[in-house]
């Protein structure tokens, strides 16, 4: 699978910093970090340090333009949107799969 993950602002490249890390950042951190070892194509990109993945992928460009920053994340998987506003879980990766 490819997967693009197009995340919200955060402090960092990962989002777990400061004093209290959200605990979906870290569980989705190591959800990249398993699919990574399994073999499968994941990029993360934040707006203000990858706009033209965000322009570059017309869907997402769309649902930015109308929805505002409220749509993400957004996680696309082989040209398809699998999860708007909200991190997927490893079972929904996998059905998109068999999808």
């Amino acid at each position: 699978m490819k997967i693009d993950i197009f995340d919200p602002e955060m402090c960092c490249s990962t989002g777990v910093c400061g004093t209290s890390p959200d605990p979906e950042l870290i569980r989705m951190g190591e959800l990249v970090e398993k699919l990574k070892a399994d073999g499968h194509s994941v990029a993360r990109y934040m707006l203000s340090r990858d706009a033209t993945a965000f322009t570059a992928n017309q869907q997402v460009y769309e649902l930015l333009l109308k929805g505002g920053m409220k749509v993400l994340p957004i996680v696309v998987v082989d040209s398809t949107i699998r999860a708007l506003g909200k991190y997927p879980q490893m079972e929904e990766l996998l059905t998109a799969k068999e999808s």
